[in-house]
């Protein structure tokens, strides 16, 4: 009798103090847990900024992968954003470097970097390998209104390939009806249609003095020239000045019509030199010295002309492009010849006169 009660009373003490081994683990455990969850708190906190430090750091470069960074010197990449200035950190003289000075090609530069959205971009030439003198003077006639120099670029187009200039004569036959002279300067357009009519009559009417030397010239190959010709061109060059130029210009046209007339011995030398002459030192570049210069190139005599008279041209040109004169448009048409030789310098340029078709 005594031995379950024995065995009742010890189960009893037994599982009494089962219940507080269990009170007291789970005393230790619940402050375990609760240290282990703040731990982990923690760990996931700071491994979320890591992640976000790395992605700002590698992220933004597209060429780098986010999950390792690239070293720079061995992958041969720009250094990271910490070590490249940002375009708005850029000094003037750092932007003034990328562009191109004085007479170079834009073609040998480097690419300039993007500007700013809100700086405005001119508008883009349809060629790019301009110097900025070239690309300024091109600008220039986007909007003329002047039917004769429509037929100086036309000659700009097909000797130096300018895409700008490409419809000149659609405009020179849009402009020419409201010339005060038209009937004077209709003659002209011979420079860009070979074909343009033309009746004896015609010259006989003109009156201009410059006029009566060229335009024989220019049509030598369908007309006889004047009886009195040969004594226009030899005053022409003892009078100088646009006489002097306007001689040396229908030399040139008559060469290209492949007509004769019986010169003087020395006369052409002496009309070359006389030309390159009229381009002296002064600071100031003139409508008559950009007009030497231009017809020499077009003679194929640019040699004649002094270095330093560039450097005075291109330190002229205005801000819109053009030369300063009483007919900025006439400056500018024989400026931009001038330049075109010089920065695209040839033994052999296809013809002043438009050729005959096919």
């Amino acid at each position: 009798m005594h031995t379950p009660q024995l065995f009742k009373a010890f189960e009893g003490h037994y599982k009494g103090e089962c219940i507080m081994r269990r009170k007291f683990v789970l005393g230790l455990l619940v402050p375990v847990l609760v240290l282990s969850m703040i731990l982990c708190g923690f760990s996931n906190f700071n491994g979320a900024n890591q992640d976000h430090h790395e992605e700002l750091t590698y992220g933004l470069d597209p060429t780098l992968p986010k999950s390792e960074p690239a070293n720079a010197e061995t992958a041969g990449l720009e250094p990271t954003l910490e070590q490249k200035p940002t375009e708005h950190e850029q000094t003037g003289s750092e932007l003034a470097e990328s562009e191109p000075t004085g007479f170079e090609s834009i073609q040998s530069e480097p690419k300039p970097e993007p500007m700013d959205p809100e700086t405005t971009q001119p508008t883009p030439l349809t060629q790019t390998n301009y110097s900025i003198p070239v690309a300024n003077a091109i600008k220039f006639f986007g909007q003329s209104q002047e039917a004769e120099a429509m037929l100086w670029l036309d000659v700009m187009h097909r000797r130096f390939g300018i895409e700008e200039f490409v419809n000149s004569l659609q405009r020179f036959d849009q402009l020419v009806y409201l010339h005060p002279d038209r009937s004077s300067v209709r003659l002209f357009r011979r420079i860009a249609d070979y074909d343009n009519p033309v009746y004896a009559e015609d010259l006989k009417r003109v009156k201009s003095a410059l006029d009566r030397i060229t335009l024989p010239a220019l049509y030598c190959d369908r007309l006889d020239f004047p009886s009195d010709y040969l004594l226009v061109l030899e005053e022409g060059v003892r009078q100088g000045g646009y006489h002097l130029t306007h001689v040396l210009l229908a030399w040139i046209w008559i060469q290209e019509n492949g007509c004769e007339v019986d010169l003087a011995d020395g006369f052409i030398e002496e009309m070359y030199h006389a030309n390159a002459a009229l381009i002296n030192t002064d600071p100031i570049v003139t409508d008559l010295e950009l007009e030497a210069a231009a017809f020499l190139c077009l003679a194929g005599q640019s040699e004649l002309i002094d270095d330093a008279f560039l450097d005075r041209v291109i330190s002229s040109q205005g801000i819109d492009g053009g030369w300063e004169s009483s007919e900025r448009w006439h400056t500018t048409v024989l400026g931009l010849l001038f330049l075109m030789h010089v920065e695209f310098p040839s033994d052999a340029y296809p013809p002043v006169l438009s050729p005959c078709p096919a």
